[in-house]
């Protein structure tokens, strides 16, 4: 299971897309997204898990020196435990309506 890291350091363009040269000297492959192409030449703060040997999913990114944006993530698990609940919430009101009606 990944664990979240925090890395500083510049995003470039390489061969391979976009990438984080962090201050200790290694280079990091980041997802290609608008928030991260956004920064590209800047100083940043990046917030996120490994993926495979040198990848990166960013979860968060702002430049040094700002303060970190707060969070806000809807993960799965939850949707799907909510959906769950509120089916079984259905379908016992509904089967006491079918049942005195």
């Amino acid at each position: 299971m990944s664990s979240t890291t925090h890395l500083t350091g510049i995003v470039e363009w390489a061969a391979n897309g976009l990438v984080l040269r962090t201050d200790g000297g290694g280079t990091w492959e980041l997802d290609n997204t608008h928030q991260v192409r956004k920064f590209i030449g800047s100083r940043v703060e990046v917030v996120g898990e490994r993926s495979g040997f040198n990848g990166f999913a960013c979860d968060q990114i702002w430049s040094v020196g700002q303060p970190r944006p707060t969070a806000f993530k809807l993960r799965l698990e939850f949707i799907l435990a909510a959906a769950f609940v509120a089916y079984g919430l259905y379908a016992t009101v509904g089967g006491v309506v079918s049942v005195l009606g």
